[in-house]
């Protein structure tokens, strides 16, 4: 996983969307109403009657997850933090397509947008972005056997449960918020890998953004209800996702936010931590369970779902309109950039 401690500074566009006009609510209702900006204000627990009656309307001033335009200031961040200018780009493009063609244990197209995820990775040293790319090649070899089975009704069974995906809107840096909770995964009917390869065609489809290449992105992984049976079910992949996410993810992921964790959670964590670079150890966050004020020091509620004191509820709308064209992109990437030997390929000529 690509890494840089700095911490963007990117303002976001406000929303050009309307508030939507409501009707009246009655004094009993907006009592409710009351209490439930109260909790909220306070990081503690709405009851769901009270969600109800939060705004829908969508919030000002953050970017949403589609967002895909790189702007000028997102250009400045980019020159700034990963080097890349039009200069260093041009010069980085030429140098990375030498090294990929010189090997004879590539076969793949050096296509620019596949290329730049890995140089902007490395922050234009294309050197380095090639031994990235070497590395996570061989890295996906050993478990193509898992990668690149076609079972679509997986992924769309994960994502009807609500487990994880992309919040609407982007944090005031612009970095895109994916979301994670254990309370919607039942362990006995959608087994550890099912929920770890559908993750993972979830970030790859969100690493070809150029925006997410550049700003990054953020995790909220709520432990609430997580049962020691999980955990016993995720250990083993666990093991595999952080050295994948480390080794052959092209991707920077700024800051780990966990919340609402039980007593229990340092079994899963002494598993993960000794692999972890120092630098990714200090991007998780733990935030204690009955105050979520924290967390709102670094993800504004304003843009949280209603579960974590927002007002905007988390529908996965990105997968439900775009999961055949993610499945697709998916296994073009698979098939098309992959490690596979010239030689081996080459048709034998008979002695």
């Amino acid at each position: 996983m690509a890494e840089d401690g700095s911490r963007s500074k990117i303002s976001t566009e406000k929303a050009t969307s309307k508030p939507t006009t409501g009707v009246k609510k009655k004094d009993k209702n907006k009592k409710s109403s009351s209490k439930a900006s109260e909790a909220a204000a306070n990081g503690s627990a709405i009851p769901s009657k009270e969600l109800q009656l939060q705004p829908t309307q969508p919030p000002k001033g953050f970017l949403p997850f589609s967002h895909n335009v790189v702007t000028p200031e997102m250009e400045k961040y980019a020159a700034e933090k990963l080097n890349e200018t039009e200069e260093t780009r041009t010069k980085g493009l030429e140098e990375f397509r030498k090294l990929v063609y010189g090997d004879p244990d590539l076969h793949i197209e050096a296509e620019e947008q596949l290329a730049l995820i890995w140089l902007r990775s490395k922050k234009f040293d294309a050197k380095k972005a090639f031994d990235f790319l070497k590395l996570g090649f061989h890295y996906v070899e050993s478990y193509r056997y898992l990668l690149e089975r076609r079972d679509p009704e997986i992924v769309r069974k994960v994502h009807s449960l609500g487990m994880f995906g992309f919040l609407p809107y982007r944090d005031p840096d612009g970095r895109a918020i994916m979301y994670a909770r254990a309370d919607k995964w039942d362990a006995s009917e959608i087994p550890a890998w099912d929920a770890i390869f559908s993750g993972l065609m979830a970030v790859q489809d969100a690493g070809h953004n150029p925006v997410n290449q550049i700003i990054g992105f953020v995790v909220i992984l709520d432990l609430k209800d997580l049962k020691i049976q999980q955990v016993l079910a995720m250990s083993r992949w666990m093991i595999f996702g952080t050295v994948l996410l480390q080794r052959a993810c092209p991707c920077f992921l700024k800051a780990f936010h966990v919340i609402n964790i039980p007593p229990f959670y340092k079994i899963g964590w002494k598993l993960v931590k000794p692999l972890l670079s120092e630098k990714i150890r200090k991007r998780f966050i733990f935030h204690k369970s009955s105050d979520l004020s924290t967390l709102y020091e670094h993800i504004p509620k304003d843009i949280l779902p209603p579960e974590l004191g927002g007002n905007v509820p988390f529908t996965n709308e990105h997968w439900s309109k775009n999961i055949d064209k993610i499945e697709e992109n998916y296994y073009y990437y698979l098939s098309n950039n992959f490690m596979k030997s010239r030689r081996k390929n080459k048709t034998p000529t008979s002695s």
